[in-house]
């Protein structure tokens, strides 16, 4: 078992992404925004014309590349730096078409079983926080912590909305919505892995907390189960 491993679950739009950051920079621990490695997919997937439910071809695309994740950036409002056989595609993987076909990729059980292997081997010396949609339940269930956050679907809108912003990207909020509410469905139907909440996760619901609030609430949780571990 990795020591010193936080999972934070979620949907899209729970402020995941954010307080892991903030988390890992303040306890010192590894970001790995898994999350990103699935837009990764499907934006090869994109680039070479691959029918997105075309599980073989996307994961000959998958094994033939080299996936970087670059989690240095602890900016809050900056997404972790991934690279695509050496190629920057940070921006790319954050657009709309991406983004409306990850949930799609991401379904498909081999794509799903060869990034949670990768993961795996991104914590094999633990003192990480992994970020994503079944980091609690299927990539290291026996973590020291697990956090499963949501929000109520507009305060989610509104998330996703401002985000786009800060990238110079304007929406439709009424497609916003759209789009989160099918890929929560998606999410949480797909045979492999569903998004659930982890046995023994603990529920926050941050519609009504600020960034602080959440990520102060998560750290003496922690500090306090690490505390009472190190007792025993």
């Amino acid at each position: 078992m990795p020591e010193n491993i936080i999972t934070i679950d979620g949907p899209a739009g729970s402020g995941k992404s954010t307080v892991a950051k903030i988390l890992a920079k303040e306890l010192n621990l590894k970001y790995i925004d898994t999350g990103a490695m699935y837009r990764a997919i499907t934006l090869l997937a994109l680039q070479n014309k691959v029918d997105y439910g075309d599980e073989e071809s996307i994961l000959e695309l998958a094994r033939n590349t080299d996936l970087e994740l670059d989690s240095k950036s602890i900016d809050a409002d900056k997404y972790t730096t991934v690279l695509l056989n050496g190629k920057n595609v940070t921006n790319e993987i954050r657009g709309r078409e991406v983004g409306s076909a990850v949930s799609v990729v991401s379904k498909l059980s081999g794509v799903r079983k060869y990034l949670v292997e990768l993961q795996k081997k991104f914590i094999e010396n633990g003192n990480a926080i992994l970020e994503g949609r079944d980091t609690g339940s299927v990539v290291c269930t026996d973590a020291t912590l697990k956090i499963y956050l949501t929000a109520n679907l507009n305060e989610r809108v509104k998330r996703r909305d401002l985000q786009a912003r800060s990238l110079g990207q304007i929406f439709k909020k009424d497609l916003i919505k759209k789009e989160i509410i099918s890929r929560d469905r998606i999410d949480s139907s797909r045979e492999n892995s569903p998004l659930i909440i982890p046995d023994n996760a603990i529920v926050i619901d941050t519609s009504e907390m600020s960034i602080k609030e959440v990520v102060d609430k998560i750290k003496k949780i922690y500090l306090r189960k690490i505390n009472v571990n190190n007792k025993t």
